[in-house]
This record gives C-alpha cells, structure tokens and sequence, in this order.
C-alpha cells in the first residue's frame, strides 16, 4: 500500500508526543503530503514547528501506520509530510514514546566475534521497540538489545532478545520497528516497571489504538 492510497481514507488517529487526536484527512497531494483536519476538543496542538508523529487508519478490516514530520496549521489543521510508506498495524501492545534512551544492539557473528550497533529507544511496549541507528540493521538475524531505563535517578537494566520487523531511511538515520522474542524475567519486570512509569509521568493511557 503506498502514501498514494491515502486519498481514499478518511478518518485517522494522530499521535504526537504520546497524545492522541482524532482527525480526518482532508487533501493529499502528489507528493503524499496529507492535510488533516482535526476533530478532537483541544484547544492546542502539541506541535509547533516540525515533530515525528504517526497517523493510524484503518482500511478493509486491517489497521495500518504511516510516519513523518507534522506541522501545526493552526489549532484544527495539521500537515503531515510522510518519510515511510505504509505499514501494516500489526502490534496488539500499547506503545509509549520514550525520551531517547541510548540502547545497544548485540548480533552474534559467532562465537568470538560480534557486531554491535548503538541507537536510541524512540518508542516502546511489551512486544517490541522502535529504535534509531545510524546503519541499517539487519533482516533475518537476531539482535541481543541492552539498555538501563532510568526511574527517579535510579538505574533498571535491561535485556532481551529481538527481530527486526521493518526498517526505513530517513535522511541520515534509520527508524527500526524490532519485536521482542525472548526476554527474562528480571528484564520483563524492570520494563514493566519503565512502563507504569512513563504511563504515570504521562497521565494517560497513550498511543493505544
């Protein structure tokens, strides 16, 4: 599905900044740059000048996402300037955006040799994560992800065993959806924790579609 098929979809979810609002596209232009009204009661738009967001929509029965800068056009407008194609929906997690938490991923070449990347955490949940890296991760290989989420000047180590899911370029770095496949319990209950607190911090049950 390309951005070009936007054109037959009406109603969409934003999130921006872990807040979500309804909206509906009104205009897609040659160039797949959608203009969205917005249907939610706010009085202002998180958005000033260009920030990441995502809009969701769903069409013939299955759920789909599409990512890029947004800009406020006012406080019922906004302008989205996709940087993905379309992909499909297929996280069942509630996803939380996450300052950048610095993360290294671990993959095993063999037995004394390894390859490790550095990014940073741009979203998390229960089944997987979005990272940023500066080189293209690789398909069809197992990544050992390792981070420490920090909770009130306190220290959470985490691991946990990941695939890559999607990958995509934009401009200098690359935006990766991986999904956990193994994690242990002492990493599960320290993003459990993470989690509760972001949710806290945020004040809503956020980016949950």
């Amino acid at each position: 599905m390309n951005v070009d098929e936007l054109k037959n979809v009406k109603k969409v979810k934003i999130f921006i900044d872990n807040k979500k609002i309804d909206g509906e596209i009104v205009e897609v232009d040659k160039w797949g740059k959608m203009t969205i009204s917005v249907l939610s009661e706010i009085k202002t738009i998180p958005v000033e000048l260009g920030k990441r967001g995502e809009i969701f929509f769903e069409k013939d029965s299955q759920n789909f996402f599409v990512s890029g800068k947004i800009f406020s056009q006012g406080i019922k407008k906004l302008i989205l300037i996709p940087d993905t194609d379309i992909l499909e929906e297929k996280r069942k997690n509630e996803r939380l955006e996450t300052p950048f938490i610095s993360v290294k991923l671990i993959n095993k070449t063999g037995i004394l040799h390894k390859e490790i990347v550095n990014g940073n955490i741009l979203n998390i949940s229960f089944s997987g994560v979005k990272i940023e890296t500066n080189i293209p991760l690789k398909e069809n290989t197992i990544y050992d992800i390792e981070t420490t989420f920090n909770i009130k000047h306190k220290n959470y180590l985490f691991k946990a065993k990941c695939k890559l899911i999607f990958t995509k370029k934009v401009k200098n770095v690359f935006i990766n959806g991986l999904k956990f496949i193994d994690i242990d319990p002492y990493s599960f209950q320290n993003l459990s924790i993470y989690i509760k607190a972001l949710k806290h911090e945020l004040g809503k049950d956020t980016l949950n579609y």
